[in-house]
């Protein structure tokens, strides 16, 4: 006989998720404890009236989340010390101040089985040196690179520690042009530009708002500076949220290659794009003077991966310089990292991946976007909230931003205070730094809220 209520939806869900929901529910409140074994499959089968293969089904699911385990021959039991991660990890704090995104539940069976056969065919290998990154993967990488209209051979691509190592190999080697001043986006990525002020690299900034930059002070620091490469994040710019348009990155492109100046261009955030239409600078350039930067930490953070295409003429030395980078510092992306992407790229796991990301993205820019016209309102300046997870909202110079950002945390909001992401205090525009990565979007409106009755305390 079919039972009924395991193919009948309880609550909108099917049974064997009332069962999982249940079981956590009894873990929580100590019905069952850690060490003791759980129920039977044909004990839970009576109790809710269901097949056994649905209560297999509930118990394969608790246990691929490392809720359970299970003992051949015994059955299944709790996972010491789980008992405070289940349903007890909301935090009392709106966190809008990471960029890491909470990928929850969102395709975890799928991105799970890459993982496990990225380990089951790495399992007997300890450690295999690739200082370009393993073959199998860096094959496929041109193909994925053209979804960005990015084209390159598979001799010019390197799979990096993140994005951080190439930068740090580029800051350091010699370039062509013989050039030795950094440029850098006011403001910018704030682990960069800690890492050039700490080894003194010489480094100036371009104003950046959000219309982009002046494209006339570009021209003439291009030609009046010794601009080694001009580092910058065209879209899903951190802290403003903002991206360049068509004209300006033709522009960019145009430039670099008439004042032999390179580009580094950080489209870490690439595989998330509301605009369909965007073409990276690379697109534009002449290929001699561009670096293309990819990474995936933000949407895959278990995976520390960057990619970057390396102009042909300099293939050599940066290999050298990756290769010192790689024996000095052991900074190589792990087999078992790279074989996981591998299988999520041909798999076309990463691309539904992605589209599910950015679905979620567009539906939290709304209510952030909702909220803005709230502060604007105050004559609050807000900045971005339409491309990648951040934006920027001016802080009136009457008010102590760190004061305020304090003040909002004992209110239960995290924020970024905008400071770090600027070259110096002179050129400091105050403000914080907004992130819907890891909010749910009661929480972007509640942290909003909070947000604006702060600044009417201080109006």
């Amino acid at each position: 006989m079919i039972c009924l209520n395991c193919i009948n939806t309880v609550g909108g869900e099917r049974m064997y998720q009332t069962i999982v929901d249940g079981i956590k529910k009894d873990i929580m409140e100590e019905v069952y404890k850690p060490g003791k074994r759980l129920p039977s499959i044909r004990t839970l089968s009576k109790k809710y009236n269901c097949a056994p293969n649905t209560v297999a089904k509930a118990y394969e699911i608790l246990r691929n989340e490392h809720i359970i385990y299970s003992i051949p021959q015994s059955g299944y039991y709790i996972v010491e010390s789980i008992t405070t991660n289940i349903g007890n990890n909301k935090s009392s704090i709106i966190n809008l101040e990471t960029g890491n995104y909470i990928i929850t539940n969102m395709n975890t069976p799928d991105l799970k089985h890459g993982v496990d056969r990225a380990v089951d065919i790495y399992k007997k290998h300890s450690l295999i040196h690739t200082t370009r990154g393993i073959s199998s993967l860096r094959e496929i990488l041109p193909r994925y690179f053209t979804n960005f209209q990015v084209f390159t051979s598979y001799e010019n691509i390197f799979i990096n520690l993140g994005i951080q190592q190439a930068l740090s190999i580029l800051a350091q080697m010699p370039f062509p042009n013989n050039k030795d001043v950094i440029l850098v986006e006011n403001p910018t990525y704030s682990y960069f530009l800690g890492f050039l002020k700490f080894f003194n690299n010489k480094v100036i900034g371009i104003d950046r708002n959000e219309n982009g930059i002046d494209l006339n002070k570009l021209e003439h620091l291009f030609k009046t500076e010794k601009i080694k490469f001009f580092y910058t994040v065209p879209r899903n710019h951190s802290p403003l949220g903002t991206s360049y348009n068509k004209t300006q990155r033709k522009k960019i492109a145009e430039l670099a290659a008439k004042y032999d100046v390179y580009i580094v261009e950080d489209d870490y955030f690439g595989d998330i794009s509301i605009d369909n239409k965007y073409d990276p600078i690379y697109t534009y350039s002449d290929h001699s003077h561009v670096f293309y930067l990819k990474s995936f930490s933000k949407i895959l953070p278990w995976l520390r991966i960057g990619l970057i295409v390396v102009p042909t003429e300099l293939l050599d030395l940066f290999s050298e310089y990756r290769q010192i980078s790689y024996y000095y510092s052991y900074f190589s992306a792990s087999l078992i990292s790279q074989t996981t992407l591998e299988i999520y790229i041909k798999s076309n796991i990463l691309k539904r991946h992605s589209a599910a990301i950015t679905k979620d993205l567009q539906e939290k820019q709304k209510y952030l976007k909702s909220n803005f016209k709230k502060l604007e309102k105050m004559g609050i300046k807000c900045i971005g909230g339409s491309s990648g997870f951040y934006s920027y909202i001016n802080i009136p110079k009457h008010i102590n931003d760190i004061e305020f950002v304090e003040n909002l945390k004992r209110e239960g909001v995290d924020v970024a205070l905008g400071r770090r992401f600027f070259l110096d205090e002179d050129t400091y525009r105050k403000g914080i730094r907004l992130s819907v990565a890891s909010a749910e979007n009661n929480e972007i409106n509640r942290g909003l809220d909070i947000i604006n009755d702060m600044f009417k305390k201080y109006s």
